[in-house]
């Protein structure tokens, strides 16, 4: 994609990626135009009152045709969807070009990337690729759906560089010319079918990460992938398998990725023995009076869920419940023996009641320091209480993070 060629950009999302993109856009010279649907008193005043010091132009609680009508090019943040957004629609229509923030981003480097999706597990093997290359190599950079837009970093990287990046079905499905050296498909499960009409439309977003890719690149799969063959099928690039047998999937994945770059195993070992786990994926926080309290908010799907209640000892009080993501909950029916009782929360806690309401000990509260204050009164020493929500955080929280941290503060103060 010629840049040079394009004077003016829309950036659509006052977030995370909303602000990269314009420091990124700004550093290129580029005239920028930020639309943002909710209403401007949703955000704090002074980063917008800067940016337009810079000269970026603002328009909030809406996404209107009149804004960003004399835009070469609309980029899209992650949270909004290109299929339904007005913005997407109007940019078709108006002919502008429209893509994701991973797509812009590419187009600005000659780093190489490795880019790993999935249903569970992205965060963590992402991380773990991340420690292990840097073993080896200095110039290796961290971002994507982990939390760290890459275009904050794209324009301080060079030819030889690698860039690991996690990557969502919702980063995905705006991807254009993105082709990735390295790319990892970890498992598919039902997820985002609040987004994605059908899981069919869910996996064929998952595939692109492959599309673009040519003979002399790498994809990595799952060998013990249900969907293997259907994922093999379409795939150009030289392959390599990893296996979840004895639930390292994790780390067998980011030794195959290592490998490719002359990482040794026994440099991979090192790198892994010194990962602690990342914030808010089976965090241990506290254990009081025998009782220990884990922090799973990553969770935001059933089979994420799954793999939590499998690697538990002993009995279970599990907090659950959100933004509903179109998903089946009675997929943790098999765990369920494990769950001495079930406090819901959230938008979803209805529909949780009723898929697994015959099988567990169900009850719904109105808040989340309501269901931790319940488990703990509930809970015998040597029972876990867990929140693992099987749900998206934002009918409560601002995201995951968020309603993690609330959890740990909730749990803190139980002690005092």
């Amino acid at each position: 994609m010629d840049i040079d060629s394009i004077k003016k950009v829309g950036v659509v999302g006052w977030g995370r990626s909303g602000i990269a993109l314009c420091d990124a856009l700004l550093a290129l010279k580029k005239e920028v135009k930020l639309t943002e649907i909710k209403e401007k008193d949703s955000f704090h005043p002074l980063p917008i009152t800067r940016y337009g010091e810079r000269g970026v132009q603002f328009e909030f609680g809406a996404n209107s045709e009149k804004f960003i009508k004399d835009c070469q090019l609309v980029v899209l943040s992650p949270g909004v969807d290109p299929l339904t957004s007005d913005v997407a629609r109007i940019s078709k229509e108006l002919g502008i070009l429209c893509v994701g923030e991973v797509e812009f981003a590419f187009w600005l480097t000659k780093a190489k990337f490795i880019a790993i999706t999935g249903t569970n597990g992205k965060s963590t093997t992402t991380f773990l690729t991340y420690r292990a290359l840097k073993e080896k190599r200095k110039r290796v950079f961290l971002g994507g759906n982990i939390g760290i837009p890459v275009s904050s970093f794209v324009l301080n990287t060079k030819k030889g560089d690698l860039i690991v990046l996690e990557i969502s079905s919702f980063q995905l499905e705006t991807i254009l010319e993105f082709r990735p050296h390295v790319a990892v498909l970890l498992n598919v499960g039902p997820n985002h079918l609040d987004r994605h009409p059908t899981f069919k439309d869910y996996l064929n977003a998952k595939m692109n990460i492959f599309k673009n890719q040519k003979k002399d690149d790498w994809a990595i799969i799952n060998k013990d992938m249900r969907l293997r063959s259907d994922v093999e099928k379409n795939i150009k690039a030289k392959v390599l398998y990893f296996s979840d047998e004895f639930d390292n999937a994790n780390y067998s994945c980011a030794c195959r990725i290592a490998s490719i770059f002359d990482v040794a195993k026994a440099d991979c070992v090192k790198a892994f023995s010194e990962f602690k786990g990342l914030p808010h994926r089976m965090q241990f926080v506290k254990r009081i009076n025998g009782v220990t309290f884990v922090n799973d908010s990553k969770s935001t799907n059933p089979s994420s869920t799954i793999w939590a209640l499998k690697n538990t000892r002993g009995k279970i009080i599990l907090i659950a419940g959100g933004k509903d993501k179109g998903v089946d909950y009675d997929l943790i029916n098999p765990y369920l023996e494990k769950v001495k009782k079930l406090n819901l929360i959230g938008q979803a806690a209805p529909k949780i009641k009723n898929e697994l309401g015959l099988l567990a000990a169900v009850e719904i509260f109105p808040s989340l320091e309501d269901a931790v204050a319940a488990s703990f009164a509930e809970a015998s020493r040597g029972d876990t209480v867990i929140l693992s929500p099987m749900c998206a955080s934002f009918d409560m929280f601002m995201n995951y993070m968020d309603r993690g941290r609330k959890f740990v503060q909730i749990v803190n103060s139980l002690g005092e």
